[in-house]
C-alpha cells in the first residue's frame, strides 16, 4: 500500500508539469473520482520538486486503498 498526498483542482493546478531545477523530472497530479487529486508522498523528499515540498507536506493524505481514481474517457479504453 502507498500513502498518497490529497490535492485539490488548485493545488494540483499549482504544482503541475515540470520541475524548475531537474528538466527531465514533473509532477503530474492524478484526478480522484470526487475531483480531488492526488501525488505519491515520496515527492516531498525528491529534491526534484523541493519547490513544492512545504506545500505539499501540510496537504492531508490518504491510503491509496481509501482512493477511488476517476475512470478513463470512454475512448481511451
Amino acid at each position: 500500500m502507498s500513502t498518497m498526498i490529497l490535492l485539490t483542482a488548485e493545488q494540483a493546478a499549482t504544482v503541475r508539469g515540470p520541475s524548475s531545477s531537474v528538466p527531465h523530472a514533473a509532477l503530474v497530479p492524478v484526478e480522484l473520482e470526487d475531483g480531488r487529486f492526488v501525488l505519491p508522498v515520496a515527492v516531498i523528499d525528491d529534491p526534484a520538486h523541493a519547490e513544492h515540498s512545504d506545500m505539499l507536506d501540510g496537504l492531508p493524505t490518504a491510503d491509496d486503498s481509501e482512493i477511488v481514481f476517476k475512470p478513463p474517457p470512454a475512448e481511451d479504453i
